[in-house]
């Protein structure tokens, strides 16, 4: 079985030196880490993403338009091999249409009709269209409103699964079914982290796929370098989908699934703590990847 590709998530400054990493297809750098550079940055293969994901859960909205992200991608598309820029979607986890105030019908719509004016825009570089939804039903019913502008072949993303990583299962789940109704098109799934991408089912699914997992830990106070980090995620992807390693069972396993068990953790033992419930999925999140490395 062929391992799907994997874009690791890149400031412009670390491109070059992580994109030649034996485990990177290339590096992911979103627009959002370009709108204020000025000068070129050295880079191979790479894929630039919309940064829809901090635009719309940080503004609820995109803070430029589609005729500016078009000249940015013909800004930015001398630097290396640009393979692809990802089209201006709009996410439909329920957070995130809590934040607009739009249903998932109307983030589908958006998402077409931002693809649509971009690729009349952009000429020289290819854009990759996005499905999106929360539901299997409502990814098909987006891949359905696509229609012949899916190409047969064609390299598209499909969203809104980076917040699943603790569910494998779901996310096969989603992918299984766009693969079962067009089993041509080669699938990216953005933000899929290292415990989904060991999930051999997933990784059949996948024609690419990208991560920036490894920086969270920064943010709380892990004091290695960006690159350090990026370095030692991708040798633990490289094991993952070379099945060098045993293949961990996901840290939540069992909870909120039906099964009436707790998650089991690793490191030791727990401590119920009181935070904003608007952080705590992330919170969640982190923790698991933490017990992960010290597990690793």
């Amino acid at each position: 079985m062929q391992s799907p590709r994997f874009f690791i998530g890149s400031s412009p400054s670390m491109a070059h030196e992580l994109g030649s990493h034996h485990a990177a297809a290339g590096v992911m750098i979103s627009i959002n880490q370009l709108l204020k550079r000025r000068s070129d940055f050295a880079v191979e293969q790479w894929l630039l993403d919309s940064g829809s994901f901090t635009q719309i859960n940080r503004f609820g909205k995109f803070i430029m338009s589609v005729e500016d992200y078009a000249d940015l991608i013909k800004r930015w598309s001398r630097c290396g091999k640009l393979l692809r820029a990802v089209s201006m979607d709009f996410m439909c986890e329920p957070f995130i249409i809590e934040r607009t105030g739009l249903s998932v019908t109307k983030h589908q719509q958006l998402t077409i009709a931002n693809y649509d004016k971009l690729i009349t825009l952009v000429e020289d570089t290819q854009i990759m269209p996005v499905i999106q939804g929360y539901r299997v039903h409502e990814y098909l019913a987006h891949l359905d409103q696509y229609g012949e502008r899916l190409k047969p072949g064609m390299w598209v993303g499909v969203g809104s699964l980076c917040k699943r990583n603790g569910n494998p299962e779901v996310i096969e789940e989603i992918l299984a079914s766009i693969k079962n109704k067009r089993p041509d098109i080669r699938i990216h799934g953005f933000g899929i982290k290292q415990t989904a991408i060991e999930s051999v089912r997933v990784r059949k699914l996948l024609y690419s796929a990208d991560s920036m997992a490894y920086s969270y830990s920064r943010h709380f106070g892990d004091k290695r370098s960006e690159e350090e980090l990026a370095r030692i995620y991708l040798d633990k992807i490289h094991a993952a989908v070379t099945d060098t390693v045993p293949k961990r069972v996901p840290v939540t396993a069992g909870a909120g699934n039906g099964q009436g068990r707790k998650p089991s953790w690793k490191a030791g033992k727990t401590k119920a703590i009181r935070v904003p419930e608007k952080f705590a999925a992330k919170l969640l999140e982190l923790a698991r990847q933490w017990d992960e490395e010290e597990a690793s």
